[in-house]
């Protein structure tokens, strides 16, 4: 959980980023935004989908065809796709997820989200950070005889954390600290999104 002094190690670096972030941020989010308890929802089903192999149904793979294809610049092999409904209307959420050959790597972007319909027709394309950014698994940035307790980041495209990084939380088992594009500070432990260490009621 997140202690007093993992709460100071994230915070102390995180507070001077939010201060950036508020200066420069947009009223509104640049990307399709859901709630939190959604966001909560996808996260884990994104590391869901990842810990087992999946079979696509013909719509399920259309829709991930669909979304390879409004993402050219790709280089496919460095990313791998996950499929889910689409919570709020007919369709799905095709993610495109960034990755290493390194697992412990902690891959921050540069993910993106892909809003396709029912009949397979590209909507959207959300990207989920505003550049790549990788946090070494193997501990070559830490003092000697240190172990990471958590990650802190920036998440530039929205007022609320992604559920990428809900995902992320739960696939390297570790808290975040996110400072958003309203400047906001946000907590994320075992896939619950919270701020200022409280639950949020705007949910």
């Amino acid at each position: 959980m997140f202690t007093y002094r993992v709460m100071q190690c994230l915070l102390r670096p995180l507070c001077c980023a939010a201060l950036l972030v508020g200066a420069y941020s947009a009223q509104a989010s640049d990307i399709r935004q859901f709630s939190l308890k959604t966001t909560e929802n996808l996260g884990r089903e994104l590391y869901e989908q990842t810990q087992r192999a999946a079979t696509l149904s013909e719509p399920q793979r259309r829709a991930k065809r669909a979304a390879m294809t409004a993402l050219p610049q790709l280089e496919k092999h460095g990313y791998r796709f996950i499929v889910l409904n689409d919570p709020e209307r007919k369709g799905y959420l095709v993610y495109a997820l960034a990755t290493t050959r390194d697992p412990r790597d902690v891959v921050i972007g540069l993910h993106y989200r892909v809003s396709v319909s029912a009949d397979g027709k590209v909507e959207r394309v959300d990207p989920l950070a505003r550049s790549a950014g990788v946090i070494s698994g193997n501990g070559s940035d830490l003092p000697r005889g240190t172990n990471r307790a958590g990650f802190y980041s920036t998440c530039m495209v929205s007022t609320r954390p992604t559920e990428t990084f809900v995902y992320l939380t739960l696939l390297h088992n570790q808290p975040c600290a996110v400072a958003t594009s309203d400047g906001t500070i946000w907590f994320i432990e075992k896939g619950k999104i919270t701020k200022d260490g409280k639950a949020s009621s705007a949910r």
